[in-house]
């Protein structure tokens, strides 16, 4: 889950102020990021940490394990195991801590100019400035790019290999866009409210942020709920924001660009049936033959041949052109 706070403007008098050096990192510096474990930072968040702000850094507070609670102007927000707090410059906060529990995960700070120099280039960046983002429930098997982005930044810090200047920033880079990523996708709270009450969240974006994730996970996953799950929605309620933006359901979108990429394949590479079912996802290239005959008329093999002699698209039919000569009636087995 993702909730946002509203800023508070920096009041030096009110709360002290720190700037990316203001503390001791324990994995090595840059010019632009610190990384240290929470265990060294704040005594395993044993002890409060009174409020106070960031001059000119972005912080990001992980946490793997256990529980914190995290104080600001409008109030508190307790969050535990697997939740990546983000908060901005000149955001007053601090966090309570909870003596009988241990708290493991590591903090990742950015300095102002560097994160805002990556991130103007996406839409969300002006949001993130102005409010504390915080995403929960992040699972490795859910989540794995942000995880491992966390996971690089934490190595590159903590050695002084050459070139660990480039390594580090590389590794910041990559943490910054999964960042970004993983606050897109999850369409949650946004300013506060439901992002879906609010004109940010179209159902265009939504199925604009779904196409996007096809394209990126099609190949490996092939299961609606994955992708109800990425957007935090209800499997029946991205299918029906899906039949109302394409006029078609999730899974059908996913058997087309998988389709789409097969005629490519064939088309265009010299790699064999098998081949291409095993990078498209299919275990089974007789499976993925069938599949692939039932929705376009053709073989691969078939296919493979006219891609020779010519345009394909006039000799293949569209899959609703099939369903219809064959009165909507798909094979089981295609329906993967």
């Amino acid at each position: 889950m993702q909730k946002t706070t509203k800023p508070r403007v920096n009041d030096s008098s009110r709360a002290p102020a720190y700037s990316l050096y203001g503390e001791s990192p324990e994995f090595g510096r840059s010019i632009f990021s610190n990384a240290e474990s929470i265990l060294v930072r704040s005594n395993n968040l044993m002890s409060n940490i009174d409020l106070h702000v960031h001059v000119d850094l972005y912080q990001f507070v992980y946490i793997s394990e256990g529980r914190s609670t995290l104080i600001y102007q409008d109030g508190q927000h307790h969050f535990g195991s697997n939740s990546l707090v983000m908060i901005p410059p000149n955001i007053e906060h601090g966090f309570d801590s909870y003596v009988d529990t241990k708290t493991f995960g590591h903090v990742i700070t950015i300095s102002t100019a560097y994160f805002d120099r990556i991130a103007q280039k996406g839409f969300l960046a002006s949001d993130l400035a102005k409010h504390i983002t915080i995403i929960e429930q992040i699972e490795r098997d859910r989540d794995p790019e942000v995880l491992t982005a966390i996971e690089r930044v934490i190595y590159e810090h903590s050695t002084e290999t050459y070139p660990y200047i480039i390594a580090r920033e590389a590794a910041i880079l990559s943490f910054i866009v999964e960042f970004l990523r993983i606050v897109a996708e999850r369409n949650v709270l946004q300013f506060g409210v439901k992002t879906g009450d609010t004109v940010d969240m179209t159902g265009k974006s939504k199925i604009e942020i779904l196409s996007q994730l096809i394209d990126r996970y099609y190949k490996t996953h092939k299961n609606v709920q994955f992708y109800a799950d990425r957007m935090n929605m209800s499997f029946s309620n991205l299918n029906k924001i899906s039949v109302q933006a394409t006029g078609k359901t999730v899974h059908s979108n996913i058997k087309v660009r998988s389709l789409e990429q097969a005629r490519s394949y064939l088309a265009n590479t010299n790699l064999s049936v098998k081949e291409i079912s095993f990078t498209l996802g299919y275990d089974d290239a007789a499976y993925f033959t069938r599949f692939f005959t039932t929705n376009t008329g053709l073989s691969p093999i078939a296919f493979r041949r006219l891609a020779t002699k010519g345009p394909i698209a006039e000799q293949a039919l569209p899959i609703d052109q099939i369903q219809a000569s064959r009165g909507g009636q798909i094979p089981p087995e295609a329906e993967s």
